[in-house]
């Protein structure tokens, strides 16, 4: 991966860890949980949908970190708020995952006093890695790039504010429309298409868990398959392995 941004969590969590990411509607409180299942160890991340996105990929991370960790594997489940030192690891993982030290080291040399760090520096870097200024701050502070009151007074710049004063508030309200819609599991979908072509789901259920026009849909992905075409399948196999989810809420 080197140090450069991670443009998609869910993607990477997919694809690098064979973990599904789900995005749903839940209260402003909730930002994410672990769910394992005792039986087969498969992993299922859910984070809430939310129009801050530095929040939702922040929260992916995390939960990452937790997995890592082996947290998911112990006896007694975390405590949801509590800054033990599972979650405090957790956040620092996060942190370091999405901005690298060493990509702020490529950008800034470390003992740099010819020209301070000035905040159009710093909005660039919230820009470029999709994190919060708390993130970006904390991070050239731990450089030394910054002193501890210019880490106090930026840590509350919004990325809202970065990404309106510094021209690219399109860009976020892109980013912020896009977590803000739930995010089906791509395992899952997948599963759920082959299944509606072997004519065992309906084009109106998957259509709800795309969030689609079920004709539309329907027009994307073609008719079912006719049953002489159709191998052998397991209907009555579950969309995720045998078991139920027992969940670790962070």
């Amino acid at each position: 991966m080197g140090d450069g941004p991670i443009k998609d969590m869910f993607e990477l969590l997919h694809v690098a860890k064979g973990v599904d990411v789900i995005s749903m509607k839940v209260p402003e409180t909730e930002h994410g949980l672990s769910m394992c299942d005792p039986d087969s160890g498969r992993v299922v991340i859910a984070v809430a949908t939310t129009p801050h996105p530095m929040r939702q990929r922040s929260s992916i991370a995390h939960e990452l970190g937790h997995l890592l960790a082996g947290d998911l594997d112990q006896a007694e489940p975390l405590t949801p708020g509590e800054r033990s030192p599972a979650e405090i690891r957790a956040d620092a993982f996060a942190r370091h995952l999405l901005l690298p030290l060493n990509a702020i080291r490529r950008r800034f040399v470390a003992d740099r006093t010819s020209a301070k760090v000035s905040l159009t520096d710093l909005s660039d870097l919230v820009q470029e890695f999709e994190v919060s200024a708390h993130i970006a701050v904390t991070q050239l502070r731990t450089l030394k790039l910054i002193d501890t009151d210019t880490c106090s007074a930026w840590s509350t710049r919004s990325v809202a504010n970065l990404a309106t004063t510094f021209g690219w508030g399109s860009q976020y309200s892109a980013l912020a429309a896009d977590s803000s819609v739930p995010r089906a599991p791509q395992a899952l979908m997948a599963r759920a298409v082959e299944g509606y072509h072997r004519g065992v789901l309906g084009i109106n259920e998957l259509a709800a868990w795309y969030g689609r026009d079920p004709s539309e849909l329907e027009a994307e992905l073609g008719a079912p398959r006719p049953l002489a075409e159709i191998d052998d399948w397991d209907d009555d196999a579950p969309l995720f392995p045998d078991g139920e989810l027992g969940d670790i809420p962070s």
